[in-house]
């Protein structure tokens, strides 16, 4: 379904941004005649709504993926606080939730913040959330 979705989006963005050349095209044209106008208008009324669906498929399925990654990130989270006793590491949780370190990090910021979490530093400088269970 996701990817006759995206399928489906690029058609439209692709269809509609074709109608939109038109016009640009004959409008600046300087031998254009009254009926190419008319017609460079329908372009216009064909394509404005086209691309604005293709663009509204796309962004619905930004957020999906967007609500997709936040789910995979909190399920996981869960996961290894339960397989590690209280403690996880922002490149642990990076790479089993395959995010960046740098989202990993922010989002155990938050949790930290959130259930009042300690941070341990190991000897070799790699830091550890650690989480009351």
């Amino acid at each position: 379904m996701k990817r006759l979705k995206k399928l489906s989006a690029g058609l439209l963005l692709t269809l509609g941004l074709m109608f939109l050349m038109v016009p640009v095209y004959v409008l600046t044209k300087e031998d254009a005649t009254e009926q190419d106008q008319a017609d460079a208008m329908g372009g216009l009324v064909l394509g404005v709504p086209v691309v604005a669906w293709g663009g509204w498929l796309m962004r619905q399925l930004s957020r999906q993926g967007e609500r997709e990654s936040r789910d995979r990130l909190h399920s996981t989270f869960y996961h290894l606080l339960k397989e590690g006793k209280g403690n996880v590491t922002v490149i642990r949780l990076a790479m089993e939730a395959e995010v960046s370190a740098a989202t990993a990090e922010q989002y155990l910021n938050e949790k930290a913040r959130e259930f009042d979490a300690d941070f341990l530093v190991s000897d070799e400088g790699s830091i550890c959330y650690h989480f009351l269970l």
